[in-house]
């Protein structure tokens, strides 16, 4: 293999990092969203059980 060859090779190798690094740093942002939504999933769901027990409460008193 050349030196032209190797050095090209090099540079595309260091190309092939930064691009796996600022992939990473992506995927940890995307992590982090995606801890924050289950979050807030988790509360909607608390919130979607208190509503439904207060139409269950609405609709009985309606029924007397």
């Amino acid at each position: 293999m050349s030196e032209t060859a190797v050095i090209a090779n090099q540079k595309q190798i260091l190309k092939n990092q930064k691009e796996i690094i600022a992939n990473q740093t992506k995927i940890k942002s995307n992590q982090e969203a995606i801890k924050k939504n289950q979050a807030t999933i988790l509360k909607n769901q608390g919130s979607l059980t208190t509503i439904l027990k207060n139409q269950k409460q609405i609709l009985a008193l309606l029924k007397k």
